[in-house]
């Protein structure tokens, strides 16, 4: 795909030189703010995701957008005086197409898993008297804290190594989905300067365990 870009205006370039030119205007483009938690992945710290659509709706759409660095800022006062946020490289976005910049890790959101207990059960055992299959039950509790002056969605993703598995849940958890055969993921609206908690309890099976539903 070729899209030839048109740069309104004219400028004077010193032989030699290069300089960076705007290639179009956007005011107000809504976008929405994601937190991440995925341990694997990322770490013990979340990460800020910026997503928006070039559409209409986006007040873009009408181009293209080509590949490059976004730097991201906020107001920080009255005065119009602005505050970094992060940066995030990103490539060829077409039209109608969603886009999810990773702005980096944040310390105004937190998240923090615990695992409260741990025990075996449901044992089988082969002829000759050995463990052939067995249980393991996990019990979690996720704090999550939220020090920013306005609300926070946060996303949870947790993966168990396993396809052989069930959840279940208790506390303001939010609802959570199976994201593949062994990734559960929990989604979190947090209310500006707040925390909580939920606990889930993880079973997974093992050997000829597993041959069981």
């Amino acid at each position: 795909e070729y899209f030839l870009y048109t740069i309104e205006g004219t400028e004077t370039i010193p032989h030699g030189w290069a300089k960076r030119l705007p290639s179009f205007n956007a005011d107000a483009v809504p976008v929405e703010n994601l937190y991440k938690y995925e341990e694997e992945r990322y770490g013990e710290q979340v990460l800020r995701f910026l997503s928006f659509k070039n559409d209409k709706d986006h007040k873009l759409g009408d181009t293209p957008i080509p590949g490059g660095s976004m730097e991201v800022y906020r107001l920080a006062d009255k005065a119009g005086h602005l505050s970094y946020e992060g940066q995030s490289e990103f490539k060829y976005i077409p039209v109608d197409e969603d886009v999810e910049l990773n702005l980096g890790p944040v310390l105004n959101v937190v998240v923090e898993p615990k695992l409260m207990d741990f025990k075996t059960g449901s044992f089988m055992f082969d002829r000759d008297g050995n463990i052939s299959g067995w249980d393991e039950t996990r019990t979690f509790k996720i704090e999550v804290k939220n020090t920013r002056e306005v609300g926070v969605k946060v996303e949870i993703q947790r993966n168990f190594g396993t396809q052989y598995w069930s959840l279940e849940k208790a506390g303001e958890s939010g609802e959570y989905e199976k994201v593949d055969m062994d990734t559960a993921k929990f989604t979190l609206a947090l209310k500006p300067r707040s925390k909580t908690e939920f606990q889930y309890v993880l079973t997974t099976r093992h050997g000829q365990r597993t041959e069981q539903e």
